[in-house]
């Protein structure tokens, strides 16, 4: 299923690479940069965000995370 019109980003790219990094995503701004793309509208943030907690065993807030640009973890894992 697509999650971000936007960028054309479906729910197994993000499960994919959310599950496949060596790193924990602090925001779904992180894990877009690891797909090689940005946050555009933010409207996919909340599922994103949900596909994250379900990672981590958390239950999925209510609230959309912040969609600025942070520091990203997958240049950090290229580096290594």
């Amino acid at each position: 299923m697509i999650i971000c019109s936007c960028n054309v980003i479906s729910d197994t790219a993000i499960r994919d690479i959310v599950t496949t990094a060596d790193i924990t995503f602090g925001s779904p701004a992180q894990v877009y940069d690891c797909l090689g793309c940005s946050v555009q509208c933010g409207l996919c943030s909340r599922s994103v965000k949900r596909i994250l907690d379900e990672r981590t065993g958390e239950t999925a807030s209510a609230a959309v995370w912040p969609v600025q640009t942070e520091t990203a973890p997958c240049a950090l894992m290229s580096a290594a």
